[in-house]
């Protein structure tokens, strides 16, 4: 094709452009009736404006474009546009439906291009070339603008939900300090704070894989009872639920690389906190304890240690002091302290002690006698003060 011909295809596609003009809004409301027909939730959900001013916004904009022959690339996507994309968020509507909007809009231009092309371009040898113009253009245009319009229609959403986790999160702490009624949690959070509850907090590690943390929670929840949750998104790592039941196993695992606390089943506005209360402790002791991701620490197994560090400095030299050379890391110091365990929990019976660790019953004689070298002290000795050191060396790994 000659560069003559090209330049005639650009003349007359400014010439069709320019005799469009005057009908800009006949053109902007026909391209919200063919939306409109095709997206009715757009009237149910009091959009329609919206659709409106966008329609004007767009068509104002791709005339101008076309009269000057700017490439797609330079039309510039007004602030009415970006304002109504934001409102659409906001009242609803989803992506695809936004997406959707745009490609019925330009469905309509096309068709109204040609029509066009047909009235205002009588030369028959130009008509196709200026229909295919307009068309690439147009086509064009919509991807540019889709690519823009889902950055921002992304960015309103995350603010949104940034937003309503914030307010979600506050007035759930309102409830934890007792400054809510149960029909204000029904009514808001869609909850019933008087049923039984099992408060699980999750909680993502500092490095590593990020996994969604309320899919997790839920996923929890789901293998306690078939009843919806309430989660309850805190901050960016941390996300706190309640699961509405009163059966207390122990979740095995959490399914995904995050920590996470299980408190026991409590009934009624102040078992929701005090299960609440005991999965952060249980959580605390895990994080204290260096528990891999993918634990879930039930309170449980750890109230004593719960309540015992709550200065964890404290409590690691309560233990060094109470063990001595007990508390080394050592494979052979850990026997000790294990089999030292086992023998208080038998009783002091040497007999049964070593049933349970599986050797014979002079093995564990001879491992008392030499913990109880190390201690300097017979094993029978402050024996609450060396029975806890031992639970919390256990629990927590506060050993050097």
């Amino acid at each position: 094709m000659s560069a003559a011909t090209d330049d005639a295809i650009r003349a007359a596609t400014r010439h069709v452009a320019a005799a469009m003009l005057p009908d800009l809004t006949a053109i902007a409301d026909g391209t919200v009736a063919h939306i409109a027909a095709g997206m009715p939730e757009l009237a149910e959900r009091d959009a329609l404006d919206l659709a409106r001013a966008t329609a004007f916004a767009n068509s104002e904009a791709l005339l101008h474009a076309l009269v000057r022959g700017d490439q797609p690339k330079d039309v510039t996507t007004s602030p009415e546009v970006m304002r109504s994309t934001r409102s659409m968020v906001q009242h609803g509507l989803s992506h695809d439906a936004v997406m959707r909007g745009y490609r019925l809009g330009i469905t309509h231009w096309c068709t109204r291009w040609g029509r066009a092309v047909e009235e205002h371009c009588p030369d028959a040898a130009l008509a196709v070339p200026v229909v295919n113009q307009g068309t690439t253009f147009l086509l064009s245009w919509l991807e540019l603008v889709s690519d823009r319009l889902s950055a921002e229609y992304r960015d309103e959403a995350e603010r949104l939900a940034r937003e309503g986790s914030l307010e979600r999160a506050e007035f759930v702490r309102r409830v934890l300090a007792g400054e809510t009624d149960v029909a204000e949690v029904r009514l808001r959070l869609g909850y019933d704070l008087t049923g039984n509850h099992v408060a699980l907090v999750l909680k993502n590690p500092r490095e590593g894989k990020r996994p969604p943390l309320e899919s997790t929670a839920r996923t929890l929840a789901a293998s306690l009872t078939a009843a919806a949750p309430l989660v309850v998104r805190v901050d960016v790592d941390t996300t706190w639920c309640w699961v509405p039941t009163r059966d207390a196993a122990r979740l095995p695992s959490a399914g995904a690389p995050v920590l996470a606390g299980q408190g026991w089943p409590a009934a009624g506005p102040e078992g929701f906190r005090r299960s609440h209360r005991q999965a952060r402790e249980a959580l605390r002791v895990a994080q204290l304890a260096g528990r891999p991701a993918g634990t879930v620490t039930h309170f449980a197994d750890l109230d004593v240690a719960a309540l015992c560090s709550t200065d964890p400095g404290v409590c690691r030299t309560f233990v060094t002091e109470t063990l001595g050379p007990l508390a080394a890391g050592t494979e052979d110091a850990r026997r000790l302290r294990t089999t030292l365990a086992v023998f208080f929990d038998a009783g002091g019976n040497f007999r049964a002690a070593a049933a349970r660790l599986g050797v014979h019953h002079n093995t564990a004689r001879y491992r008392v006698d030499q913990a109880a070298a190390l201690l300097g002290q017979a094993p029978g000795e402050h024996r609450l003060r060396l029975e806890l050191a031992l639970h919390l060396a256990d629990r927590l790994g506060l050993v050097s």
